[in-house]
């Protein structure tokens, strides 16, 4: 769905400008106390099943970061569902290289935490986030258990790291992966001046990142719908191009959204604090609202 610009722009200066209204929540994973962030969308009613978003920070941010880039408690943009902001141990997450810490497991007490809090609609867990924490939302969506726990996964500049014991092959390398359902929604946002976690992938810390065509035509691949595509400019914009696979009742299941001139950032049409950085721009779209729209259309199969 297309939004004004001016009024996209006027609700994240709003939002900006906002202050903090999110709770801090600890509980224990592991045998180790871990928190999260939570709001509540405006028009909650803990009699009605609420959905859940989970938005995960990139490695060397944290959850009060990922609440002021990704915008996810912005009202304007989600009026449906809670949204939580896990922080991740040494601010990173399972699935970069030498990543001990079980975060599959936290995000399984998650859920299981706000179950026992709040009337979640459990039909409808979603999982976005940004760089490592787009790689982890891709660790969640290969888990046997949580991908049929989470409904659809919304990476944005996305490390999506894979273990290789020859030489990286970005283009060719067998991506590890196990879902416990077929049909997984996956929308990634990427750009191709992003020179942290290239677009063509490359050799990094001793593991192997895919070309991120490769990587998004395996999920279109997994998820049953070839390696056919239709693609065309992102409305309201000249310069970002949207691909999707899928048809009919899977129309648009799997979708990546390029744009050539994008760094590793959140995109934005509003400074941020990816896209204040020294050589980096605002975009000319918003990704918060197309993650939005996006996860509206899905939930788990019954």
């Amino acid at each position: 769905m297309f939004q004004n610009p001016l009024v996209l722009l006027a609700s994240l200066l709003n939002f900006t400008l906002q202050s903090k209204n999110y709770q801090n929540v600890t509980i224990q994973s592991s045998g180790i106390d871990r928190y999260y962030l939570l709001t509540l969308p405006s028009n909650f009613d803990a009699s009605t099943p609420t959905p859940v978003i989970l938005s995960f920070h990139g490695g060397g941010d944290n959850a009060i970061e990922q609440y002021k880039l990704s915008q996810m408690s912005n009202p304007d943009f989600n009026d449906f569902a809670i949204a939580i902001y896990p922080n991740g141990i040494d601010k990173t997450w399972q699935g970069v290289p030498k990543v001990k810490t079980n975060d599959i497991q936290f995000t399984a007490d998650i859920i299981m935490s706000l179950s026992s809090r709040y009337n979640i609609d459990k039909s409808r867990i979603f999982a976005t986030g940004k760089s490592d924490g787009g790689g982890f939302c891709n660790v969640l969506a290969c888990d046997s258990v949580l991908s049929t726990q989470i409904a659809a996964f919304a990476p944005v500049s996305g490390a999506f790291y894979v273990k290789n014991d020859t030489r990286c092959d970005p283009i060719k390398i067998e991506i590890p992966c196990s879902p416990g359902r077929s049909n997984v929604p996956m929308l990634e946002f990427h750009g191709g001046d992003d020179n942290v976690i290239r677009y063509d992938g490359e050799g990094k810390k001793k593991e192997c990142l895919p070309s991120i065509p490769h990587w998004i035509r395996q999920w279109a691949s997994r998820d049953g719908l070839g390696l056919k595509n239709e693609s065309g400019a992102l409305k309201g914009t000249n310069d970002t191009t949207v691909y999707e696979w899928g048809s009919g009742n899977e129309k648009a299941l799997v979708k990546h959204v390029f744009d050539a001139s994008i760094k590793h950032d959140w995109p934005s049409t509003v400074n941020n604090s990816d896209n204040i950085k020294c050589g980096h721009q605002p975009a000319s779209f918003n990704a918060t609202p197309i993650i939005i729209n996006f996860f509206k259309d899905h939930s788990l199969p019954t």
